[in-house]
């Protein structure tokens, strides 16, 4: 893995990445922070059009702005966050294929 521009970035969005995933179930759900984290995903993904699938960048975004702006509870709630964390796990799993050559 060469440090360059690309690589660094990646790299950035997966500590991002894991750190919106931990905190999604430790903050509040009115918290803003998150919908800055997507605002660096789809800017990521608008940049480097060939690395994620941008079906599942929009998912787990409309997920973030149903959490955020709650109105709902019980099994619906961790239904939207159980999708949320997949797609973010895409994110993950994609971000470490591209920077160590598998994808």
């Amino acid at each position: 893995m060469q440090p360059n521009t690309f690589n660094i970035t990646t790299l950035l969005l997966m500590v991002l990445t894991a750190t919106a995933m931990f905190m999604r179930y430790r903050i509040r759900m009115e918290n803003s922070w998150p919908l800055i984290y997507y605002v660096a995903l789809v800017a990521y993904t608008q940049k480097f059009d060939d690395i994620m699938n941008t079906l599942l960048v929009y998912i787990a975004l409309a997920c973030a702005l149903l959490l955020r702006f709650e109105f709902m509870s019980g099994w619906i709630l961790r239904f939207i966050m159980y999708v949320e964390s997949v797609c973010l796990a895409y994110v993950l799993v994609r971000c470490l294929q591209v920077l160590y050559g598998s994808g």
